[in-house]
């Protein structure tokens, strides 16, 4: 029952007074030293890394077309961040860092680049996750899932 009230007090702070996570977890360290509890090796980190680390660093980026994704890999490998590539094709997830993206906007040609000379296709019909991993600092690109457009029919009776 505790931790369930823990748990919608988190929620509460989270999406109505508007608190990020990085701040809920900065107040629950906080006040795990006014009571004199020894602190783990993980929350001793995050104190050692609050400064530098900010809520933008932590996020996930989810469902996103081709395009999208293209840009957002482009802009995180420009940033100095180390995105993986967990795509799979017939032989197995990848699990390579990403180099580069080329993206034409314009044709269907959208290609990543990995470490090792490999290249893989992005395919407009999936939508893609890039996750943060924040015990290796990087992210990974991953398929979501394979969606279908609505396609309108009529019976031509109009």
């Amino acid at each position: 029952m505790v931790v369930e009230n823990m748990k919608i007090k988190k929620l509460i702070k989270y999406y109505l007074l508007g608190e990020s996570l990085k701040e809920i977890e900065l107040n629950r360290i906080l006040d795990k030293i006014n009571r004199r509890k020894k602190l783990t090796e993980r929350e001793n980190n995050f104190l050692e890394l609050y400064q530098t680390t900010r809520e933008e660093d932590m996020k996930d980026f989810m469902l996103l077309s081709k395009n999208s994704a293209c840009l957002r890999v482009s802009t995180l490998i420009e940033d100095g961040k180390k995105v993986i590539c967990d795509l799979t094709d017939r032989n197995g997830k990848f699990g390579l860092m990403i180099t580069g993206v080329e993206n034409d906007h314009r044709e269907e040609n959208s290609i990543v680049r990995m470490k090792g000379g490999e290249k893989y296709t992005l395919d407009e019909r999936f939508l893609y996750n890039i996750i943060y991993n924040t015990k290796k600092d990087s992210y990974s690109l991953q398929e979501h899932d394979e969606y279908h457009e609505k396609i309108e029919a009529s019976n031509n009776e109009d």
